[in-house]
């Protein structure tokens, strides 16, 4: 312990003293310079000696070029000034330490789906959040990998994480507070997750990446590909209808056929496999999701099926820019491959005037008499 405590302090003296910008590194280095320059100009050599059997003198040096008084006076300046700017850096950092001492980032990690820990987030969480890490494992597992036995079970600890959030808030400075998130959960769990988010500000956002296998930022490009949007038309006079949103996967009306007997609208990307881990492309996609919620509020629309083919990420971001207030009401589905209906069931966001969510369940869609 002491060892490594040690390379640290070496270590951080060494990049305070060259790498530093501020203005007592400037002030200790200058005195520095000062002290090689004044004794340098006074130093003195001589050798007297043989070389080879014959004598030899050498003499070279300044000894004494500088009066003995000034060069101890200049001298004691440069320590007073080395000294001062050591304590001025001590106190900025201390400073900066108490300031850190108060931020606080809030890591929340959702599992869900495979029963495994796999990698932490928290420990993918980027250094230049600052503050301490305090997680929280929002575990929505069931023991039984791939499949959610009783998903009504699990609205429970999504509201927990909530209550949970604002209790550790209370007493700080919002200004203190960053929340980070990234789950591997069901769609509806997670889409739950960012509508009781919505009012939580600004939250770093984390994906799982699957061929790299760990978690990544939504730090990338954004290459402008937006949603192509259809089937608006088939809404006007439906109080209920099926959005269907493919970020990465295909939709498959077959698949829909199993479950839903109303009008479906698609929001499709024209490329499948265009990237995600753009910030800047979630947040414009999500306004697309919510601009298309209002056009159906504008056609009548009272209630919408959801049922969304994405990321984690996308998922939850559409969560948060869902408006419960202004646009219909939403169930988002869970699809399920080996199931005869596709999509069992569901979870009702909570609207204006409903606090809690409730799981549906689904019944083999039966077809629309003529």
């Amino acid at each position: 312990m002491t060892r490594d405590t040690l390379d640290f302090a070496s270590r951080s003296a060494v990049a305070w003293l060259f790498r530093s910008r501020n203005a007592e590194s400037w002030i200790f280095r200058g005195a520095v310079t000062v002290l090689v320059i004044l004794h340098g100009a006074n130093w003195f050599f001589r050798y007297n000696g043989s070389f080879e059997g014959r004598p030899l003198s050498v003499e070279f040096g300044t000894a004494g070029a500088i009066p003995e008084s000034l060069l101890l006076g200049l001298s004691g300046l440069c320590a007073l000034l080395m000294a001062g700017a050591a304590g001025w850096a001590w106190t900025r950092y201390a400073a900066e330490q108490r300031r850190l001492s108060r931020k606080k980032v809030f890591v929340i990690e959702g599992r869900g789906l495979r029963d495994d820990d796999g990698s932490p987030l928290l420990a993918a969480v980027p250094e230049t959040i600052p503050g301490t890490r305090v997680p929280y494992l929002l575990d929505l597992r069931q023991r039984k990998d791939g499949v959610l036995v009783e998903p009504g079970d699990l609205l429970r600890p999504v509201e927990a994480m909530k209550i949970w959030l604002h209790q550790m808030q209370k007493g700080n400075d919002r200004s203190d507070l960053t929340t980070v998130y990234g789950g591997l959960t069901a769609v509806p769990l997670t889409f739950l997750t960012g509508v009781l988010l919505d009012d939580e500000g600004d939250i770093v956002v984390m994906d799982w990446d699957r061929t790299s296998e760990r978690w990544k930022s939504l730090n990338g490009p954004d290459d402008t590909m937006r949603f192509e949007v259809s089937g608006l038309e088939m809404a006007a006079g439906a109080s209920e209808v099926v959005l269907a949103i493919s970020v990465s996967y295909p939709i498959l009306s077959d698949n829909l056929e199993t479950t839903f007997a109303f009008p479906v609208i698609r929001m499709t990307m024209p490329d499948l496999q265009s990237s995600h881990w753009s910030k800047v492309k979630q947040a414009a996609l999500a306004d697309q999701f919510l601009g298309t919620l209002k056009q159906l509020e504008g056609l009548g629309v009272h209630r919408i099926h959801l049922v969304l083919a994405a990321p984690n990420s996308v998922v939850f971001n559409f969560g948060r820019r869902y408006d419960r207030r202004n646009v219909p009401a939403v169930t988002v589905y869970q699809f399920e491959r080996a199931q005869d209906p596709r999509y069992p069931w569901g979870i009702e966001m909570p609207v204006a005037g409903v606090d809690s969510a409730r799981v549906v369940y689904t019944t083999r869609s039966v077809p629309a008499s003529p």
